[in-house]
Parts: C-alpha cells; sequence; structure tokens
C-alpha cells in the first residue's frame, strides 16, 4: 500500500509543505474517499458522517493507524488539514443480522435454532462470527439463557430500527398496488374495541378482503404511534404528540344507568342529591393512565360527610362497571356505545350529562399517503356519524 507522502505528490502535488504531520507522511494509506462538495463523504452510507470541514474537504485518507486525513480546499489550492477517528462500519451480512434479532427474541441458541430449523451450533457460530467482525461481544452467556451486553443492547435497537424502517418501505410499497394489501394494526381502548367496533370489522373485511386488521385494545397505556406500536388509533382526546394526524369525528357523552331489578328495589333518583343514597360504580384510582378524559365525572355526586351516604364501588375498567351496573350494584356512568348492548338498563336523571368527549381517528404523519389508512378512516368515520345520527334521534347521546 502507498505512503501517504507518496498519493500526496500524486493527489495534491500543490499541497503546502508542513501541512501534514511527519509521523503521518510516512503512514501508509488503507483507504482513499473523494469527497467534492458533498454534506459529508459519497460513502455515508457504509462509513460514519465526518465531523466538521463538510464542503471544504475534497480528500479523505485513512491511515494505518485508524486515524482519517482530510485534505481541505480545493484540489488546486490545499489549505487546511481536517483529521478525525475513523471507524469503518462492516458490509454486515444481512442474514445475520435478522438471526442475531432472533437469537435475542428466543432469549437462547436452542430455541431460536428451532424457529430457523437450523442446528444450535450452526447458530452460535454465527452469531459469534457476528461478534468477530464487530470486536465485541453481542451477548452475555449464563445458565439462564443469554442476555445482551451493554454494546449488544445497542447493535441490537440498531437492528430493530433498521427492521422497523424496511417494514415502513415495505407497508409504502404496498401502498403501490392499485388494491390496498397489507396488515393495518388499530389501537384503541378496551371498550370502546370490544363492544362497539369489533363488531364492524367484518363488514369492513367484506369490503376490502386485502386489508388485514388487527385491534390492539389497551386501556393502562397509549401505544405510540410514531414508533409504529401500532399503525392507527381510536382516540378520545386530542392528541399532543408532534408528527400525528389527526381527523375529529364526532363528541359524545357519558349518561347514568341502573339495572331495572335495582332501580325497582332502590328506587328511581330524581335528582343529583338523591344520588347520595345509592351505590354509584365509579373508575378505580388504581388506573394509572384514564383512557377517556374526565372519565370519572359521577364521583362528584359522592358527598360521605351527608347522612345516608353509600360509599362507592370502585372497579378500574369501564366494562367491569357495566357488567356490575347490569347486573345490579348500583348505578353508573356508561356511554352509549356499552349501554345500547343490553335490555337490563335504564337511563335516570336524564337531564344529567357528563363532559363532552371528543372522538378522534390518529396516525403518523409518515402513513398520511397510506390508501389503507384512508379507507380504514372513512369506513370508521361514515359508521360512527351514522350510527350515532341515530342514537341522537332516541336522545340517548
Amino acid at each position: 500500500m502507498p505512503t501517504l507522502k507518496q498519493l500526496l505528490d500524486a493527489e495534491c502535488p500543490n499541497c503546502p509543505a508542513g501541512l501534514v504531520r511527519q509521523s503521518e507522511l510516512s503512514q501508509e494509506v488503507e483507504e482513499l474517499y473523494f469527497a467534492p462538495g458533498v454534506e459529508w463523504t459519497l460513502h455515508h452510507d457504509l462509513y460514519r458522517p465526518w465531523p466538521g470541514h463538510n464542503d471544504r474537504v475534497f480528500r479523505w485518507f485513512v491511515l494505518e493507524n485508524g486515524t482519517a486525513v482530510g485534505i481541505t480546499g480545493t484540489i488546486d489550492e490545499p489549505d487546511g488539514v481536517a483529521r478525525v477517528p475513523f471507524q469503518k462500519v462492516y458490509h454486515l451480512d444481512w442474514n445475520r443480522l435478522r438471526n442475531c434479532r432472533i437469537v435475542y427474541e428466543a432469549g437462547s441458541f436452542t430455541k431460536a435454532a428451532q424457529i430457523m430449523n437450523i442446528t444450535q451450533s450452526a447458530v452460535s457460530r454465527q452469531i459469534g462470527t457476528l461478534e468477530q467482525e464487530l470486536g465485541y461481544d453481542i451477548f452475555f452467556r449464563n445458565r439462564q439463557g443469554l442476555l445482551p451486553t451493554e454494546y449488544g443492547e445497542y447493535f441490537l435497537d440498531s437492528i430493530q430500527k433498521m427492521w422497523d424502517s424496511l417494514e415502513l418501505g415495505l407497508a409504502r410499497l404496498n401502498e403501490m398496488h392499485e388494491t390496498p394489501v397489507g396488515p393495518l394494526s388499530l389501537t384503541t381502548t378496551e371498550a370502546f374495541g370490544s363492544a362497539w367496533l369489533s363488531s364492524r370489522l367484518g363488514k369492513f373485511h367484506e369490503m376490502h378482503p386485502s386489508i388485514e386488521v388487527s385491534l390492539l385494545l389497551v386501556d393502562n397505556a397509549v401505544l405510540d404511534l410514531c414508533k409504529r406500536e401500532a399503525d392507527c388509533a381510536i382516540r378520545f382526546s386530542k392528541p399532543e404528540q408532534p408528527n400525528l394526524v389527526f381527523k375529529f369525528i364526532e363528541e359524545f357523552s357519558y349518561h347514568i344507568y341502573g339495572c331495572q331489578e335495582y332501580l325497582k328495589k332502590n328506587g328511581i333518583p330524581r335528582s343529583v342529591e338523591d344520588l347520595n343514597a345509592h351505590q354509584l360504580i365509579v373508575y378505580g384510582d388504581g388506573m394509572g393512565h384514564q383512557p377517556i378524559r374526565e372519565l370519572n365525572w359521577l364521583s362528584q355526586f359522592n358527598r360521605p360527610s351527608e347522612p345516608n351516604h353509600v360509599p362507592d364501588i370502585s372497579i378500574n375498567n369501564i366494562y367491569g362497571i357495566y357488567r356490575a351496573a347490569e347486573n345490579g350494584l348500583g348505578l353508573a356512568a356508561l356511554p352509549f356505545y356499552l349501554s345500547e348492548r343490553s335490555s337490563k338498563l335504564v337511563r335516570v336523571l336524564p337531564d344529567v350529562i357528563g363532559p363532552k368527549i371528543p372522538i378522534y381517528f390518529v396516525y403518523p404523519q409518515e402513513l398520511g399517503l397510506s390508501q389503507r389508512i384512508s379507507l380504514l378512516r372513512d369506513f370508521i368515520v361514515d359508521e360512527i356519524r351514522a350510527n350515532w345520527g341515530d342514537l341522537r334521534k332516541r336522545n340517548m347521546t
């Protein structure tokens, strides 16, 4: 391999004497790159970005000691030198990266081998080769299985990001089909998803059989759409996270219900003051995240200091509250999409209405052009507005 001095004489004949250190001139050059007028280097896909001097470096010389020397200025008039540590990113085998991810998720070579249908020793050799190429251990082996090292956690996170990017790219390719094809995950609350939405997805599937919708029903957390924990969501408060697109659909209120047997036994309340003598079923305080804003508005009528006060019953799941009310445990504030399911429940105090709750269809900006998202969004909007319009006529929302 030529020395830096030999290459400078050939590549940069006008390089001023003393610009490069004498100790560097005698070193052999392992890599040579051109970078004329580009933001970093023409090889930015393979090598980490070069810090500084980005638009003035026209030659990069990678020396045997791991230092990158960049000649700045122009090819005719060199005027300086930029020096940075050089770290090459290997041309890693994609299959080994995929298998590394499988090993991490499986937690052992044995389980990973079963998933990949190869021998355990073959899996171990692949991981060993990958660790040798990287220069550090990815996994720490113990009796319980495999655990990622500190370096391994960072590397596995990078693989996951690559995987997410690939899945997003494939999803976008699907959108190029004349007929939208592929999976689509939708998240919402457990009650709304199970009581109202799930029964209508069959109709959507008949209209668009090539789109596979999966429901992710979560009450105690909000899935991060920007991290692609789900593709889209139905939410009951205005999203505040940046990079999200949302469409307002409708708004509704909760009303107070009790089952016929309970009301026959305990009487029908005629005013909010009468609620003090009734068992109220409210949302439990143990639930950290309330899936719907102001969900527990009924608890404002709880007056423990007044005579004849009956303590509340707390349940941390709205479907559980619905079932408790239906079985005669007390009065509960319920949305129409639950109350309309039961012939046992009767609305009381029709003038007492809970706060208005908006409903939004939400998805990340990068899926803004997705035909699958558009079709599902329009379907849900049409279904909600048609269904809720009928309920308004019956004075239920």
